[in-house]
């Protein structure tokens, strides 16, 4: 009886702990993406400088040097080809608008007659501002990106050190509810971090298929879409859908409807291949649910967290049933 009770005490008090990180996380939300961009970024670099340290014979801090200096090389060269790729698609779009024939094609006239009642009323002040609103957006989610890299990076790097000074929490006064705080933490992130590599090796293999069907339609900027279709691709399942906008309009201007048809077969091919396929295959050994709880997931957390949402949506949920021992995570 007393074991029961004690027990009992001991659930109810690791629901309290996880109660108190939930205020927490409210209180810290406006830093939520930086944390989880330095966790997420953290925890692939740990893994990655361990084969790289297993396979080279390298120390740790050199591995870990090295998995970022190639990761810095990576992204400095994505953005320079992502960059000549979105200037060309402006370019390209702006001059199959000015040159286009809008009479010569019955279709065309009727799209013409839809949208120039809006194009008439478009204020120029306004979208001059909400560009720069959009700009300013993006400049700020650069500077999270780079500094959860450079977090990431120190974190990395002072590893050992820091899990002794942590011991330190486990032997205050309060080492029971840190106990607690530690455990509950400590799960989360290991259920993110395995479920994002395994979001990861998805997103390689659909780039894959992209890149191969987008060689053989032979699309201009191929390296810029490779890399805008991979990016896209961390969005689990939806990433596939919002990378068919820029395709599409590309396949329009190089081609006809018939390169267009291919890419939005080619599109629904990856996104079904991904959705009844990929994503149970991978997944089923972590989380074990079906693809239709999947998909209510990350339609609920899209429209609670954003963009966000979408990313750790999946983990969220989880680790929530991990926690409440509805189902297992495997970690294996």
């Amino acid at each position: 009886m007393n074991l029961l009770s004690s027990l009992k005490q001991k659930v109810l008090y690791r629901y309290f702990v996880l109660i108190v990180i939930v205020l927490l996380i409210f209180c810290l939300k406006q830093f939520m993406p930086l944390l989880l961009l330095t966790i997420i970024f953290s925890y692939l670099a740990l893994q990655a400088a361990k084969h790289l340290e297993r396979l080279l014979k390298l120390s740790r801090s050199l591995s870990i040097a090295l998995v970022y200096m190639l990761f810095i090389v990576v992204v400095i060269l994505a953005a320079k080809h992502g960059a000549t790729t979105v200037i060309n698609q402006i370019d390209s779009m702006i001059k199959l608008v000015t040159h286009l024939d809008w009479q010569s094609t019955g279709l065309l006239q009727d799209v013409y007659k839809n949208i120039q009642p809006y194009t008439d009323s478009l204020n120029t002040h306004q979208l001059i501002s909400q560009g720069f609103s959009q700009l300013n957006q993006v400049g700020h989610v650069l500077y999270e990106l780079i500094l959860a890299l450079l977090f990431s990076f120190i974190f990395s790097m002072t590893y050992p050190q820091l899990r002794i000074w942590a011991k330190n929490f486990l032997n205050s006064p309060f080492k029971k509810f840190f106990g607690e705080f530690y455990i509950i933490i400590h799960r989360f992130i290991l259920i993110l971090g395995q479920l994002f590599q395994v979001q990861l090796l998805i997103c390689v293999i659909n780039t894959l298929i992209m890149v191969v069907v987008l060689t053989f339609l032979q699309f201009p900027y191929l390296l810029g879409f490779t890399i805008l279709i991979f990016i896209l691709g961390l969005i689990p399942v939806f990433g596939v859908i919002i990378s068919l906008i820029p395709l599409t309009i590309t396949a329009f201007m190089i081609g006809n409807w018939h390169t267009v048809i291919t890419i939005l077969v080619t599109v629904l091919l990856v996104h079904l291949f991904e959705s009844y396929f990929l994503h149970p295959h991978f997944m089923s050994n972590k989380t074990h649910m079906p693809i239709l709880v999947i998909l209510l997931n990350l339609i609920i957390m899209e429209k609670l967290f954003g963009v966000w949402g979408l990313i750790v949506g999946l983990p969220i949920l989880t680790f929530l049933l991990d926690f409440f021992h509805i189902q297992k995570f495997n970690r294996k």
